[in-house]
């Protein structure tokens, strides 16, 4: 058994941001072909967008549409990792208004505490999208980082 001290040390919060168009391309992570992010709606692309370090622990975020995407009946974005790939954000619709906000969900704030990279998969359907441009930010700490020492008062 340990004994414990109270906390004399604190860290700055970091940030990573992912910024994709719909007509955006990039390697699948699963299948490893190139897919676009929406204008071709059979590409159905999974990819590993944010990479963390091991001991992440997401402490916020949200998905920003910056303009509403246009084309697909469906048209979403799920946010995860691998084996768990909406626990973050379940399937959200990217044919929402330009500037609607969703947060993440924190209820799996350690599902990347391992180095597991914060996936995205997106689906369409019926038709190709032709608009639409997205904001993904994600607010993290690492375990046991200390950036300064608090001196109580």
């Amino acid at each position: 058994m340990s004994v414990l001290k109270a906390t004399r040390s604190s860290q700055d919060l970091l940030c990573a941001e992912f910024i994709f168009n719909y007509n955006d391309t990039a390697v699948d992570s699963v299948a490893g072909t190139s897919k676009s992010f929406g204008s071709t709606y059979t590409d159905a692309i999974v990819f590993d967008a944010i990479n963390l370090p091991t001991g992440a622990q997401i402490v916020g975020g949200d998905l920003v549409v910056e303009t509403q995407g246009v084309g697909p009946t469906a048209y979403t974005l799920a946010i995860g990792v691998a084996g768990n790939t909406a626990c973050y954000l379940a399937a959200t619709s990217l044919l929402t208004a330009a500037s609607t906000r969703t947060a993440l969900l924190l209820t799996s704030a350690l599902a990347s505490n391992a180095g597991a990279n914060i996936r995205f998969t997106i689906a369409s359907t019926v038709a190709n999208a032709t608009a639409g441009k997205f904001r993904v930010t994600v607010l993290y700490k690492i375990d046991g980082r200390c950036g300064r020492e608090v001196t109580p008062v």
